[in-house]
């Protein structure tokens, strides 16, 4: 049973689709972005798993990290414009949660992921430019933030492996 509605994405793939689609996002919309942003912990630990060198390794694992510091102020959000806590699920009951133990980082991986997080950055400064609660404005344009310093973490782990 997912813990999401289910008139929202169930699958990961489906839901980085669907949320390239979002004008002014809801709160349900952002329950699904918390889901991804936990999943993101896993997907980049997999990666430093995987990684070729330490320092490739540290770099991916920092993103993994602030990755789940995302889904925390999204949690953060929705009690501020619901009152409720949404919470955070455990890599077990997260729908979006599926990456392997460990998985091999080449350039053209690191190069979607640049563009990605790239995209995540211009996503969260549109939500926040909708918002109407500053503090809630001011918590997605802090992951937007950090989303663009994943994409910088990212060509520089390209950056490392081609070097």
């Amino acid at each position: 049973m997912s813990i999401l509605p289910a008139s929202l994405p169930q699958t990961s793939e489906e839901a980085f689709a669907y949320i390239g689609t979002i004008g002014t996002p809801t709160v349900d919309d952002f329950k699904l972005m918390i889901c991804l942003e936990a999943s993101g912990l896993s997907f980049y630990n997999a990666l430093a798993a995987g990684a070729p060198s330490k320092e490739i390794a540290d770099l991916l694992a920092a993103n993994g990290r602030e990755e789940m510091a995302h889904a925390k102020r999204l949690q953060k959000a929705i009690q501020l414009m619901t009152g409720e806590m949404f919470e955070i699920p455990s890599p077990q009951t997260n729908p979006y949660d599926t990456a392997p133990a460990s998985l091999p980082v080449d350039e053209a991986l690191l190069d979607n992921m640049a563009k990605g997080e790239f995209g995540g950055e211009l996503m969260y400064e549109g939500w926040a430019q909708k918002m109407t609660d500053a503090e809630v404005a001011k918590l997605l344009r802090q992951n937007g933030k950090e989303e663009r310093r994943h994409g910088e973490r990212a060509e520089q782990a390209k950056a490392l492996l081609t070097a």
